[in-house]
């Protein structure tokens, strides 16, 4: 993908298994579209985190992000040079206002930045594919173990679903990756290929109810 990463540390595409439950999973604030593929304001709140198109100011907490270690483990495997990173947080905010684009995430009892989440387009050679999408999020260490990710999948995986019609979710979780794999499994994923290589994937996908009920 253009812009911010794909996966973390803390990443998954995770679904709630029946829309009762996903109508709990967000609360729904203003989202004010310019057009089918971009937004004049994206807001996005759980009882814990608040998720907003990034700014400016959010640079440096993603920079900082982006040079920890631990939280490179799985994205890419090595921390980003600052300015390789200044690079991708500028190519962002290009796309910032695109209905489907990684989002800041932020801590709502502190107010911190913590990392981001969102869905993003699911490519495939030749392009995107339509009525599909993928959810990653990357959170900051200090945040890990606290159900946060599970949080923040589920209220985009409901917004997903209820307000973008999607017909399926998808999500990559690095071979190792344990919390990953674990927030997949406790939400329900279904494990569907392995990509083996230099660093080896596994492929985990959710299909709407709707889409499952037609095929």
């Amino acid at each position: 993908m253009e812009g911010f990463d794909a996966l973390g540390n803390v990443c998954a595409a995770v679904s709630i298994a029946s829309r009762g439950e996903m109508g709990l999973a967000f609360l729904r604030l203003p989202a004010l579209y310019r057009s089918d593929q971009t937004l004049s304001m994206f807001l996005l709140e759980t009882e814990r985190l608040l998720f907003r198109e990034y700014q400016r100011g959010d640079l440096e907490d993603y920079c900082a992000l982006e040079a920890d270690a631990e939280v490179r483990r799985y994205i890419g495997g090595a921390p980003r040079p600052r300015e390789v990173a200044v690079r991708k947080f500028r190519n962002g905010l290009k796309h910032a206002a695109r209905k489907l684009a990684l989002r800041a995430t932020i801590f709502k009892a502190n107010g911190r930045y913590i990392g981001y989440s969102g869905l993003y387009p699911n490519f495939r050679p030749g392009g995107s594919v339509p009525g599909e999408a993928a959810l990653a999020f990357c959170l900051a260490r200090e945040y890990w173990g606290r159900g946060l990710a599970t949080e923040a999948g589920r209220a985009f995986v409901s917004w997903g679903f209820e307000e973008l019609r999607l017909k399926r979710i998808v999500a990559i979780a690095e071979v190792g990756n344990a919390a990953s794999i674990r927030v997949l499994e406790k939400l329900g994923f279904v494990c569907i290929a392995t990509e083996n290589g230099a660093r080896s994937f596994y492929k985990f996908e959710l299909v709407g109810a709707a889409s499952g009920a037609d095929s």
